[in-house]
């Protein structure tokens, strides 16, 4: 980038000095920065303009300063240092109504607040990202040479103090809520630190208005020192949520109440006499209070908060789940193996059902039966610990999300790397286990069925059309097994959410009371710790059948291509369909079908692992370049190593479990 000729810049500045028009001066000043072009020049136009400020025989940065000072005097600060950037109070639909209602009518704010004020220096509705680009040391140098510092403010102002004070009564009464004292039973008693903050900020702001000098440094000291107690209290709140769950009403709580605590932290640094705190928090509070202002009418952002809010909610349950998914070492591969042939065992005799089922029934019945069949299916699976391969996408896609984000904020991308390493050999083996169980099951099945009841289980002509439905191209197959992996995406988020509320609402413990008198104590606890454990696993397969079993019918009424087709079912039809027909199969037709079951596996995979992997990254947070950072580590390791994604070294134990997946096994 050029640099800029600043001299007719400052000549329009200083003309707005002479006119004793402090607020067109500092419009000029705004001007001037803002790039362009590209917000990324925004911090070598800064640096550019310090350097040139450097070199000013008359001093026009003190002036400005001045004019700062001059533009700010008389303007209505409290309902911006309070509000603007805290996320609000309305919830979903409220805030969605306020942000439609500004986006029709804008707000008109006095020209004497420093919401108007700040609407008028930064006009463009890009001006946020600009100004966040400045360095913090660029940002404070330009702040020394304007004259604005810590000695430069004498005092609380009037609209300082009372902001102060109106976010300490906020945050006291935030952190004295219900649904937080509840969880946390510490922060109401007498010495709470959320009732002791309004205390200690009203004694430190009367400090400045008394006649003894010195006593202010510890004052601050102390009321900063309360409110890092009150944070402190409210991420553990936050990072202690598997033991007792959330809701979307106590996220958006504390998350309000986390900015809440982080705009007071940085008010009480504007009045704190070392200048790095101060240039450091003055800075952040303009970009914030500029950002919020730009965005107060945006829909997409109020739209993705609450989405987070909610996939966050539903991840974190459904990621301890899915890290018993994962197989880190030869024995628990092996382990994988027999429970997967035990699945798919079941899933043979439960297919045998489905075929029986197949009639005239109509299409409410049908769904219903299929459905019952379906979630009957994969309750028996989940109670007698065998894996249903397909179940795992869902559950694991979490695990890895989880474990690049985890609570301390530190990325590990070759750990996670590892990790679809190993997630990859689990899914392969349970999909192994699944096929050599389910097909050879609906096999010897068939011929049992006859020799019982003197007749097969199907006629040629219902053997010939489960045939069909398998092809890979002239069926619709491939498109029913994506319908299938969005239902199984959904089924690893319903069991997060109900683990989730079962938590949350206490069910155990409230089944364990009402049932102690009937069962006695002993009983009654292990009833109640069944239903925390199983509730929420026992509700995903219900809810997962019934949508399997309903596909068709839905189709049907719709008149639309709707239906699933799942790989351990698919695999048993095949074989029970090759035993009914016998020898009449032309050996490409098996061929051809044996191709589209397996491609009904790999899409089933596919779709629900990356459907969950999307949402849990989102609910991460997680950038661009991590997500390809990550996919160029899983490339490296399947160059060097091909044969680690499909079998265990057998000297390989795995990670040890996170603090969290400890307490929930």
């Amino acid at each position: 980038m050029q640099t800029p000729d600043w001299t007719p810049a400052l000549a329009a500045m200083r003309g707005r000095l002479d006119d004793a028009d402090p607020v067109g001066a500092l419009a000029a000043l705004v001007a001037t920065l803002r790039p362009p072009g590209d917000a990324d020049h925004a911090e070598a136009r800064a640096a550019s303009l310090c350097a040139h400020l450097d070199r000013e025989p008359d001093g026009v940065g003190p002036r400005l300063g001045a004019a700062i000072r001059r533009a700010l005097a008389g303007v209505r600060c409290t309902e911006a240092l309070v509000e603007s950037g805290i996320p609000g109070e309305r919830g979903f639909f409220g805030g969605l109504g306020l942000r439609i209602g500004r986006r029709l009518l804008p707000e008109v704010h006095p020209a004497n607040s420093l919401r108007g004020l700040i609407r008028r220096l930064f006009d463009r509705p890009d001006d946020h990202r600009w100004l966040a680009r400045i360095e913090p040391a660029t940002a404070r140098r330009l702040l020394g040479q304007l004259g604005i510092s810590a000695e430069s403010v004498p005092g609380v102002s009037q609209e300082l103090a009372a902001a102060i004070r109106a976010l300490s009564h906020h945050i006291a009464s935030l952190g004295l809520n219900p649904d937080i004292t509840r969880l946390m039973p510490e922060v109401d008693d007498p010495d709470s630190p959320f009732l002791a903050l309004s205390q200690a900020t009203l004694r430190y702001v009367e400090s400045y208005e008394n006649d003894v000098e010195g006593d202010e440094e510890p004052l601050l000291d102390a009321t900063l020192a309360i409110l890092d107690d009150c944070r402190a209290r409210v991420h553990r709140l936050r990072a202690e949520k598997h033991r007792f769950g959330t809701s979307l009403h106590l996220t958006g709580l504390t998350r309000r109440l986390v900015a809440q605590i982080d705009r007071l932290d940085r008010l009480l640094h504007l009045t704190e006499p070392v200048e790095r705190d101060f240039t450091r928090c003055a800075w952040r509070l303009t970009v914030t209070l500029v950002r919020a202002e730009h965005s107060a009418s945006h829909i997409r952002p109020h739209l993705r908060a609450h989405a987070d809010l909610l996939a966050y909610q539903v991840v974190e349950h459904a990621a301890r789940a899915g890290s018993k998914y994962i197989a880190s070492n030869a024995r628990q591969y092996g382990r994988f193996l027999l429970s997967s042939l035990l699945g798919g065992a079941i899933v043979g005799l439960f297919a045998l059902f489905k075929v029986l089922l197949d009639g005239d029934a109509a299409p409410l019945a049908e769904a219903l039966m299929f459905g019952a069949n379906y979630a009957l299916c994969f309750v028996l699976i989940a109670l007698t610990g065998g894996t249903l391969a397909t179940k795992q996408p869902a559950m694991t896609a979490n695990t890895l999300a989880r474990t690049m984000a985890p609570e301390d904020g530190t990325h590990d991308i070759e750990g996670l790397a590892a990790l679809v390493e190993r997630v990859s050999r689990s899914q392969f083996i349970s999909f192994v286990g699944n096929l050599a169980a389910a097909l050879p099951m609906g096999v010897a099945l068939v011929a049992l069925y006859g020799l019982a009841f003197g007749a097969p289980p199907l006629d040629p002509a219902k053997a010939e059309r489960l045939l069909a439905e398998l092809h890979p191209w002239e069926s619709g197959s491939l498109f029913y097994a994506a319908i299938a992996g969005v239902f199984l995406a959904t089924a690893g988020l319903v069991s997060g959410w109900l683990d989730n509320r079962n938590l949350y609402r206490r069910l155990p413990e409230r089944v364990e009371a009402r049932t102690r008198r009937l069962l006695g104590p002993a009983r009654a606890a292990r009833l109640g710790r069944a239903v925390g454990d199983k509730l929420g696993k026992l509700g995903g397969n219900i809810y997962l059948g019934f949508c399997l079993g309903a596909a068709g019918s839905i189709g049907l009424f719709a008149g639309v291509p709707f239906d699933i087709r799942h790989i351990a079912f698919a695999s048993a039809h095949f074989g029970m369909a090759l035993t009914r027909l016998g020898e009449g199969v032309a050996p490409g037709v098996i061929g051809v079908t044996a191709l589209g079951v397996a491609l009904i596996g790999l899409v089933n995979f596919l779709v629900s692992f990356g459907l969950t992997l999307t949402l849990a990254l989102s609910a991460r947070r997680f950038t661009f370049g991590e997500r390809w950072a990550l996919a160029a580590a899983v490339m490296r390791r399947f160059v060097r190593r091909p044969w680690r994604f499909f079998v265990p070294p057998l000297d390989e134990r795995g990670p040890p479990p996170s603090p969290a997946d400890t307490a929930t096994r």
